[in-house]
């Protein structure tokens, strides 16, 4: 693929893009994330993740500063290890939502990522329980700086499950998911995606969209495939971000990103002047 303008500003999906099933960032690919730095391009993960989820991106590569984390509900800084900006779901909408699920989904269980951390009703099945504070039903409603709802029904069937999400809600959140095999749909203020925070993070820095390279590999990555300059989804990603993507690169255990990035860097580097890094 060819660039009209270099790109300026790398943003990147973290899990099935970035890093392959919890595992560390492979060695190749923090080199090229080193490489694009050293030729001007910023690099931000923009991820699903959690922020306590974030401190093994900050372990692999710790010269990253700001990440777009929570579906682009929150902003956090890995250097100085604050919240940058959060979009919170108001209290009306959080009781609003909690009122049509009980009544039109009564099999759902939720879970909210909130800024003091994760909040889990009673029988929500999560990775690592040891993180959560389990709370009742009649508790949910009452919380407050909830970035991301998280909902689970029983069913593995995350594609599923959110088509009827969607059908509930409507537009007064926003419903994705980010593994089709989990049985976890995940919802944000209304509006509020990875690409639109990504898009106002990068106005603040007068970065262009057509400067913009993108890379995922999920349903909650579609948008910000769709968004910027040029896009790449994972060769074994979902149908959704294949279609939504400009490219295909091959999964991370196959090379992943990290062939594009040098390309990347080294167009840059031409495009300044400036010399590959020894």
């Amino acid at each position: 693929m060819t660039h009209t303008i270099p790109v300026r500003l790398i943003a990147s999906d973290v899990d099935g893009t970035l890093l392959h099933d919890w595992q560390p960032i492979p060695a190749p690919t923090v080199a090229a994330i080193r490489d694009c730095l050293a030729a001007g391009i910023e690099f931000v993960p923009v991820t699903g993740r959690p922020i306590r989820w974030l401190a093994p991106i900050h372990d692999s590569v710790p010269e990253l500063g700001p990440v777009i984390c929570a579906n682009g509900s929150i902003v956090y800084d890995l250097r100085t290890s604050e919240v940058v900006a959060a979009h919170t779901v108001d209290p009306a909408t959080l009781a609003g939502f909690i009122e049509r699920i009980r009544s039109e989904m009564p099999e759902a269980v939720l879970g909210f990522e909130t800024l003091d951390g994760l909040r889990l009703e009673h029988g929500f099945h999560t990775r690592f329980p040891e993180e959560a504070v389990y709370i009742d039903h009649d508790q949910s409603m009452e919380l407050d700086g909830v970035a991301k709802i998280l909902l689970r029904t029983g069913s593995r069937d995350s594609d599923g499950i959110l088509s009827a999400v969607r059908a509930v809600v409507g537009g007064t959140l926003h419903s994705t998911h980010s593994n089709p095999r989990n049985g976890l749909v995940e919802l944000s203020a209304s509006g509020v995606t990875k690409a639109r925070t990504l898009a106002s993070y990068c106005s603040t820095q007068g970065i262009p969209v057509e400067a913009v390279a993108a890379f995922g590999d999920m349903p909650n990555d579609v948008e910000m495939l769709s968004w910027a300059g040029s896009s790449y989804a994972m060769a074994n990603g979902h149908p959704l971000a294949i279609a939504a993507a400009d490219a295909v690169v091959p999964e991370v255990l196959d090379g992943g990103i990290t062939a594009t990035l040098s390309r990347l860097a080294g167009a840059a580097r031409g495009a300044t002047g400036a010399q590959t890094p020894k």
